[in-house]
């Protein structure tokens, strides 16, 4: 009792995470370390493939995959910080409030990623003919400037308005870091308020309608009478069959 006391006063007072046991460190590690080098290697490997092919490069909706891959960084985040909380509780205790930070940032950036993405499959169904006129380098440049810079400013600049210690302990809770007994400030809880309605509600709500017109759209289009199928009706129906999975796959690889 006294022993398991003194470890949690060694790493502070705001750390109060339980240290783990020798068995759950080992199967922790053993799932954590695959999934840290698989997602590493796929998120290089998207770089390598778009850059090393010209077409890619050409395409200006290129460059959000490319940034997406290196926001998706905030998962390897997790895991390495994880990794580090199983062997290092010290080191743990130090980076905890700023991995929260970041950890928020990079995880607000790729929803916005996402959201990027669905608008930009919208605009190439909707506006086919005037694609290249809406997406262009100039406007995915904005788009990307957007989508790093506001979470960026939410999750730095705007605590600095109510920062303290209570604030700074609720934070680290939200990951188990620490256990907080104190409720947050008012303005902390409307800032949290904010960014998941932001950076969260609004793109989920984005991306559901924009997948919503592309399935209608595309159910519209495996439901056309094309010329001449009234004539011979069994034939139209095996043929309409192979379309429907046909047009479903080019509406949404457009």
């Amino acid at each position: 009792m006294d022993g398991s006391d003194s470890a949690s006063k060694s790493v502070g007072p705001s750390f109060t995470a339980s240290q783990p046991s020798a068995v759950s460190v080992v199967l922790q590690t053993a799932v954590l370390s695959p999934t840290f080098i698989a997602n590493f290697l796929g998120n290089i490997f998207v770089c390598l493939v778009i850059c090393g092919t010209h077409s890619l490069r050409q395409r200006p909706s290129s460059s959000i995959l490319v940034s997406l891959a290196m926001s998706d960084f905030s998962l390897l985040l997790f895991l390495l910080f994880r990794l580090i909380w199983l062997y290092d509780f010290k080191a743990a205790s130090k980076a905890c409030k700023h991995f929260t930070v970041l950890f928020g940032i990079l995880l607000y950036v790729s929803i916005g990623h996402i959201c990027l993405l669905s608008c930009d499959r919208y605009i190439a169904i909707i506006y086919p003919l005037r694609y290249n006129e809406i997406v262009t380098r100039t406007h995915v440049t904005i788009a990307l400037l957007v989508a790093w810079g506001a979470p960026v400013v939410s999750m730095v600049v705007l605590p600095l308005f109510y920062g303290d210690s209570d604030s700074a302990q609720f934070t680290t809770s939200l990951i188990g870091c620490s256990e907080s007994t104190s409720q947050p400030p008012l303005l902390q809880k409307v800032h949290i308020v904010f960014n998941i309605t932001l950076f969260v509600v609004i793109p989920f709500v984005v991306t559901i309608f924009v997948y919503s017109r592309i399935a209608k759209i595309s159910w519209f289009q495996s439901n056309r009478v094309e010329p001449g199928e009234n004539l011979n009706p069994e034939t139209a129906e095996l043929r309409r069959r192979k379309k429907k999975e046909m047009k479903w796959m080019k509406t949404i690889g457009k």
